[in-house]
């Protein structure tokens, strides 16, 4: 066979190769295999070079919550969420979720050869998310109700006592009650919730449980700062209703062979009383407001679940807004009724 390949000339180096009688057979196969590497090679390199087919891509996409419109590059394709669009042109593209009472999302996303996924988390547009918190923040606002009603009740009895407290005649009395009022109102309010939440349990503590602090419940602390701090502020409103009272009326009732308590009980106090209805009705409204700030101690009213739904949503603007909303609404129809109480007393004047 090797003569029939040199016969042809020598025509190429494989045909030179086999046909060089002097080269040994060792020799001729290191050769071959060198050859054979660099084509095995060659090979190689030109296939990782070759510019392989563009395939078509396909894109999954799916929403929380589901059945949300698809938008593609600006057109409606009929399709909802979870679905699967195939049959696209890799390269960039537009996607558009849209779904009745949420947001609409909307994202520019360059979609590679083959599979592509795609997941939108659409949230409420801002009335159906304040529709959605309404039940909880009613349920603070009715707490919030309670607090200042209970608070206003006992600030009332507390205030009346230690507004007749200031004008008895009576020094030590006035001296005491004077000390509360001055000490409440030139203190914040928040301090005094501080004071009776977190300053309480340890005196407790030290006075019935051997200097273990006795933990008093968010609730107890809220109603017994709102009452003592509404208590100082009519305390105020009684004592001035009383000295608005002129004079001849305890003299008058005193010359009718009455002692001072029957006077202040018969002829004083049930004017006064007319007098400062108004003012308390005021007092009430301010109540309802500052009673917000018992939420620093964990109570439940409705600030604090304003408080909670925002960590959760993290929607600050539409939840602010509507606890607003509902503040309002609570105290419009107080101060209409103490705004009609005013006209009344003034004609029965």
């Amino acid at each position: 066979m090797a003569k029939e390949i040199c016969s042809f000339g020598h025509t190429c180096f494989i045909e030179y190769l086999f046909c060089n009688k002097g080269m040994s057979v060792v020799k001729k196969r290191y050769i071959l295999a060198i050859i054979l590497t660099i084509a095995l090679v060659l090979g190689c390199l030109q296939l990782a070079w070759a510019t392989p087919e563009k395939q078509d891509a396909f894109l999954k996409i799916t929403s929380d919550p589901v059945d949300a419109q698809v938008y593609l590059d600006g057109k409606l394709i009929h399709k909802y969420t979870p679905c699967t669009i195939r049959g696209l042109t890799p390269g960039a593209h537009h996607i558009e979720i849209r779904k009745s009472k949420y947001r609409t999302e909307k994202r520019n996303v360059t979609l590679a050869s083959g599979e592509n996924v795609l997941d939108f988390s659409l949230a409420e547009n801002s009335l159906f998310y304040m529709w959605l918190c309404l039940p909880s923040l009613l349920l603070g606002a009715l707490m919030t109700l309670f607090l200042t009603v209970v608070a206003e009740f006992s600030g009332i009895v507390i205030g009346t006592l230690t507004g007749v407290a200031r004008v008895i005649n009576n020094k030590a009395s006035n001296v005491i009650a004077g000390i509360y009022v001055d000490f409440i109102r030139g203190t914040p309010l928040l301090v005094q919730i501080f004071m009776i939440h977190f300053g309480t349990p340890p005196i407790l503590g030290a006075i019935f449980n051997n200097g273990q602090p006795i933990p008093i419940n968010p609730f107890v602390s809220a109603l017994v700062a709102l009452s003592i701090n509404s208590g100082a502020y009519v305390a105020e409103i009684v004592r001035a209703g009383i000295q608005s009272i002129d004079k001849g009326q305890m003299e008058a009732a005193r010359s009718l062979g009455m002692t001072y308590r029957q006077a202040m009980s018969h002829i004083v106090l049930p004017q006064a009383i007319k007098r400062v209805i108004p003012p308390l009705g005021n007092e009430f409204i301010a109540m309802l407001k500052d009673s917000s700030l018992v939420s620093v101690i964990g109570m439940e009213e409705l600030v604090r679940k304003a408080q909670v739904i925002v960590t959760r949503s993290y929607r600050p603007t539409e939840t602010w807004l509507e606890v607003g909303l509902i503040f309002l609404l609570m105290t419009i129809p107080f101060t209409r009724v103490v705004a009609r109480l005013e006209r009344r007393l003034k004609i029965n004047d």
